[in-house]
């Protein structure tokens, strides 16, 4: 007569059952947060190339017209309507012979009301007549 503990297993307990579903789980919520962050870290950087090409195009334009690059002015970006563009004078030498200012073109996304994301950032040099 064969005894109960002698009989062999044709299956898996309930507890190797839940603990391979928990192991199973945890794999398929790690992956998908990291698929997540990794898309929003392509979408970031597809915003930033856009604006440093946005950028140039600005600086050029600005630069060949008759006034030239202005020193504190600002805009909006047609093509994306969160964004806008905005220069500011960074620093200025009044040393002789020429004057100049270091002019900072800055491309920035709206998120939301309060929170705004700097896509891009250029500083140009430009000589300041006397």
């Amino acid at each position: 007569m064969k005894s109960f503990r002698s009989r062999q297993r044709d299956g898996f307990t309930l507890v190797e059952v839940v603990v391979g579903l928990t192991l199973l789980a945890t794999v398929i919520v790690s992956s998908l947060l990291a698929y997540s962050k990794h898309q929003k870290q392509v979408r970031l950087a597809r915003s930033k190339i856009a604006a440093v090409q946005i950028a140039d195009d600005l600086l050029n334009r600005m630069s060949a017209s008759r006034t030239g690059i202005p020193p504190a002015a600002s805009g909006t970006i047609p093509e994306h309507p969160t964004w806008s563009w905005r220069t500011s004078v960074t620093a200025e030498t009044l040393r002789d012979p020429i004057p100049m200012q270091i002019i900072e073109l800055q491309i920035i996304e709206r998120e939301n009301a309060a929170k705004l994301n700097l896509l891009a950032s250029t500083s140009v040099v430009k000589a300041v007549d006397p």
